[in-house]
Order: structure tokens, then C-alpha cells, then sequence
């Protein structure tokens, strides 16, 4: 116990020496982005050095023990096997994942409602045996998912027509995607809290001490590529903790890449896991990850300038840019809008 604390508050002495330099890497980031919007003056001076992170021995064992509980429960839903013996579900899988991704940025719902709809999607279509002369059920699951998500996290959600925006091969009755609901949360279970890499992404903040604003800013840019990647099937093969540690390592790399090597050092001993698999994802996510993921827009429509508070900045929605290919490919119906199908 005693040589576990002594590697945690080494960790934490780290963190607090680097901690400074990629702030100050991602301020002037910040700093060029809002100058496309508007002059602004630069006063480091106001900046507050981040305070000293120590966590409690108390808060200690409580993150540890949610850690555990995490990594105990990301081994529960592995279904990159189950895509491999289903390989004709990939395309239809990314085009419903477009759909949500697409519906998900319309209403300016969170990254996570995003994320927790795409993993109901997936649970449920390698669990359910779906008919091939029925393709508009994978539309069908998508809809109730992104309901289901929005039920769980948002405050306001729309009407169940209104979900389906434009966009969708088939317009669906609310009492058919009612019925659909109730079948997707029997088919899980009712389990509807899965660890998702947000999960862990939330856990690495808190436990690296990522408390400031531009800290914070680091996270919602972890989101943003998280929600770039997950329409791929072949990051369904890495555990959540797996593809976390990945996105963010790939995030300071791109603000800092001088403490990109400190930053791995530091999760792979907090999170515990292999760093093969870490590398494999990371180059993956290179390979994959759209261009000038780190100057990614806001949702403008739901803010204006970037917050000056951190409670700010936990309500800042980013819009997904880099999901206009997937705009297009969900927006390519066969058939004109004005004729789509509609489904009882």
C-alpha cells in the first residue's frame, strides 16, 4: 500500500512540472483561434497558475476503487468478435452511426448522449438477428437509441418525429419507435450506464489533476475526436480505457509533443493497461483522425465566444465539423426527400 501512494505521489509531482508548460502550449492555441474570430488582447498575466493537485489518501482509495470498478466492467460488452462473424453489418452499422452522429450535433446534444446512443446501437444490432429484406430496422434502431441516450442525459428532448431529422431514408411513427425502445432496452437488459472511453477520459482529468479551463478544453477535444472515430468498426476491437488513453495522448501530442512521452508514462501507470495496445490504437487513430482535429469549431448556434469559466466550459457543445462526410453519406438516399418512405 505504502509503495502504491509513493508511485501515485511521484506520478503527481510529475504531472505538476509539465502540467505548466502544455498549458501554456494550449493557451496559445487558444489564443490564434480566437484571433479568426475576433481581436482580442493577450494578457498571460491573468492567467492563475493551476493550484497544486494532491490528492486525499481518502480520495486516493476511492478513485482507485472506481478505477477498478471501470476496468472490471469495460470487459462486459467486447463485440469486435461478434462483428467479425457479422462483417455485412459493418456498413450498415456506419451509416446508422452517421445518422446519430448527424442528429446528435443538429440538437446540440452532448458528446456523451452521442457516445451512449452509439454503444445501445452497438449492443443491440450483435445481439439481435436482423432480416435482410427489412433494411430500414437498422434506421429504426438507430432513432430509438439516440432516443434513449437523449431520455438518459439531456434536460429537453424533442418529439419523436422531430428526432429524425433530415436526412433519414424512412420517417417512423412515434408509436413505432416506442415499440422499438421497449425491444432495444430488453435486448440490453435494462443496462443503460455501459463504461464508454468518456468514462475514462472523466476519470484521467480528475486523477492528472486537468481541473483548469484550458485543461478542461483538452477533454472537450478528447470528446471531439472521440465522436470523429466511433462510426469506424475497427475501433470496436480496443477497450474503452484503451481507446481513452490513445485520444488523449494523441490530443497533447498536438498541443505539446515534447510531453507527449511524460503523459504516457503517466496513464498507462494510472490506468494500468498494456501499452502495445496503446500504440496500436494510437497509430490507428493517426491513420483515421480528420485533419485539423485540434482547430475544430464550436456549435456556434449554441454559444458565442469560447467561456471564461470552467462551468462554462462543461456547458460549451462542439459542433462535428469533421462529420460533414458523414452528413453526406446519411443525406444520399436513394430516394428524393420529399418521397422518403414512411414506416409503420
Amino acid at each position: 500500500m505504502a509503495q502504491s501512494q509513493s508511485h501515485h505521489q511521484q506520478l503527481q509531482q510529475q504531472q505538476q512540472q509539465n502540467l505548466p508548460f502544455l498549458l501554456d502550449a494550449l493557451y496559445c492555441q487558444e489564443e490564434d483561434y480566437l484571433g479568426e474570430e475576433e481581436e482580442q488582447s493577450c494578457d498571460n498575466d491573468n492567467i492563475a497558475p493551476p493550484p497544486p493537485f494532491l490528492l486525499p489518501e481518502q480520495d486516493l482509495f476511492w478513485e482507485e476503487e472506481e478505477l477498478a470498478s471501470l476496468l472490471s466492467k469495460e470487459r462486459e460488452n467486447q463485440l469486435h468478435s461478434k462483428l467479425e462473424e457479422n462483417p455485412s453489418l459493418v456498413g450498415l452499422r456506419r451509416e446508422a452511426v452517421e445518422w446519430v452522429l448527424e442528429a446528435n450535433a443538429h440538437y446540440s446534444f452532448s458528446a456523451l448522449t452521442a457516445v451512449l446512443a452509439v454503444n445501445y446501437l452497438d449492443r443491440f444490432l450483435f445481439s439481435f438477428h436482423f432480416q435482410r429484406e427489412k433494411p430500414w430496422m437498422t434506421q429504426l434502431a438507430a432513432v430509438a437509441c439516440l432516443s434513449l441516450a437523449a431520455k438518459v442525459e439531456e434536460t429537453q428532448v424533442p418529439h419523436l418525429l422531430d428526432l429524425q431529422v433530415e436526412g433519414t431514408r424512412y420517417v417512423f411513427e412515434t408509436k413505432t419507435i416506442q415499440r422499438m425502445e421497449i425491444l432495444v432496452l430488453s435486448t440490453l437488459g435494462w443496462k443503460m450506464n455501459p463504461v464508454t472511453p468518456l468514462s475514462f477520459l472523466d476519470h484521467i482529468t480528475r486523477r492528472l489533476g486537468l481541473k483548469t479551463y484550458l485543461c478542461l478544453e483538452i477533454l472537450k477535444r478528447c470528446q471531439f475526436l472521440t465522436l470523429s472515430l466511433i462510426s469506424d468498426s475497427k475501433f470496436m476491437c480496443y477497450l474503452p480505457s484503451v481507446l481513452a488513453a490513445a485520444t488523449m495522448l494523441h490530443i497533447i501530442n498536438g498541443v505539446d509533443p515534447c510531453l507527449a512521452l511524460d503523459y504516457q508514462t503517466q496513464l498507462l501507470g494510472t490506468l494500468g493497461i498494456c501499452k502495445d495496445k496503446v500504440d496500436d490504437c494510437y497509430k490507428l487513430i493517426l491513420d483515421s483522425a480528420p485533419p485539423g482535429i485540434l482547430g475544430h469549431q464550436y456549435n456556434k448556434r449554441k454559444i458565442g465566444p469560447i467561456p471564461e469559466s470552467p462551468n462554462g466550459v462543461v456547458d460549451v457543445c462542439f459542433s462535428s465539423d469533421s462529420s460533414n462526410d458523414s452528413s453526406s453519406a446519411v443525406s444520399s438516399s436513394p430516394e428524393p426527400l420529399s418521397k422518403r418512405s414512411k414506416t409503420h
